[in-house]
């Protein structure tokens, strides 16, 4: 059995970079069922069923990724998941959280993630979705009950997460992302005050739309992809940088010592759902252009935090996770913008991220000794590349 040293390297920052990650892929091998690999949208179907004369499944995604379709709660894909984060220069993750009624599968996958995030020294910050206190619509009698509700949720959410060490620590505070949803549900900013007035070590951070509505309660803001031109649903690169500067020049006077969580984004098509039944849409990638632009603004700026927007939101687009369009291009890209913000050497050599792809297909295709691929995942967390080198070239491909 391996050891895992937890500093992960001698170098260290009090700068962090987080990953959006979202937990509610699931496939009929593991879970019995597909999960958001498929959609049902008229305008643009898919069924994972369907396979491709090329090998490939029918995904609702834009690329495919290297794993094939993968069920979130699976250890093998953590473990390839939570190495390539740490080898790419992420801290920890953020994770959507709408509570314990609402898609239920989607908490359950998040609570199978916590002993792996302790076990590969990742940092948790929550994203708690509004609307988990009012959907579906009619389930409480009044206003009220959806306000006990949410807080409710809160409290379960301050317990289970926020008081554990992993959870992820900014400037003394513990953050909490605040994602609004269903427009004429919306809690109001007295609402909010209600809501958050038990939480004092719990800091509210908004999205900039919302950052000066909520007065006191807010406790700083976060950058999501950026708004699209109503006039064509998209998004230039142009366009994503004047959004991005009005979002720094945005203050609130009743905040003190906000906390900004910065955002870079590769880019975002949502057209394999439809937009969610409306229409998509798309901010394209420019080669690289978009995510290297937001990055830099983010330190130009001094973010308390950057976010990578996202990990694996394959059906939006926005994944930095390795696939058959980009391979590993955002992750080499996301190694080195982390290593200058926090001002650290990027000693992680780029073939090393190939390394993890042929550990998880070694697990799934039992093509070496358990003992051998526990040592390599060991080896690739504690930077012995060279060793880890040896034991993957041990692995019959």
């Amino acid at each position: 059995m391996f050891s895992m040293n937890c500093s992960f390297g001698q170098e260290t920052s009090s700068k962090s970079v987080y990953a959006h990650f979202v937990t509610w892929f699931k496939t009929k091998d593991f879970s019995g069922k597909w999960e958001m690999w498929n959609s049902d949208y008229n305008e643009s179907p898919h069924n994972p069923d369907t396979i491709f004369i090329s090998g490939q499944r029918d995904l609702a995604v834009t690329s495919y990724p290297l794993t094939g379709p993968y069920d979130t709660s699976d250890p093998d894909i953590l473990e390839y998941q939570f190495l390539l984060m740490r080898l790419s220069g992420i801290d920890g993750i953020i994770v959507d959280w709408d509570g314990r009624r609402i898609n239920q599968y989607r908490h359950d996958a998040l609570m199978t993630i916590l002993p792996y995030l302790e076990k590969y020294n990742l940092q948790l910050i929550m994203c708690f979705e509004e609307w988990c206190g009012y959907w579906p619509r009619g389930t409480f009698a009044d206003r009220q009950a959806e306000i006990k509700a949410a807080k409710d949720e809160m409290l379960w959410m301050v317990e289970t997460f926020l008081n554990k060490p992993f959870y992820g620590i900014v400037g003394g505070k513990k953050p909490v992302l605040i994602f609004r949803k269903i427009p004429d549900k919306w809690f109001n900013s007295a609402e909010w005050q209600d809501i958050a007035k038990d939480f004092n070590d719990v800091r509210l951070i908004f999205d900039s739309e919302w950052y000066n509505q909520f007065g006191k309660v807010v406790g700083g803001k976060y950058f999501w992809v950026g708004s699209f031109d109503p006039k064509t649903n998209n998004s230039s690169l142009e366009f994503c940088k004047n959004v991005y500067a009005n979002f720094f020049k945005q203050k609130n006077p009743n905040i003190n010592n906000e906390i900004v969580f910065g955002g870079a984004t590769p880019g975002f098509d949502d057209s394999p759902v439809w937009g969610w039944g409306t229409t998509a849409r798309k901010a394209p990638r420019y080669d690289g252009e978009r995510f290297e632009m937001t990055w830099q603004m983010s330190m130009d700026n001094k973010v308390d935090v950057v976010q990578i927007i996202t990990w694996n939101d394959w059906n939006e687009g926005t994944q930095i996770e390795p696939c058959d369009k980009y391979g590993y291009k955002y992750l080499e890209l996301n190694k080195k913008y982390s290593a200058m913000y926090k001002g650290v050497r990027d000693d992680v050599p780029n073939d090393v991220l190939r390394i993890p792809l042929k550990l998880y297909n070694a697990r799934k295709a039992a093509k070496a000794e358990k003992t051998v691929l526990d040592d390599l995942s060991g080896a690739l967390f504690n930077k012995e590349f060279d060793r880890a080198k040896v034991l993957a070239g041990k692995i019959n491909d």
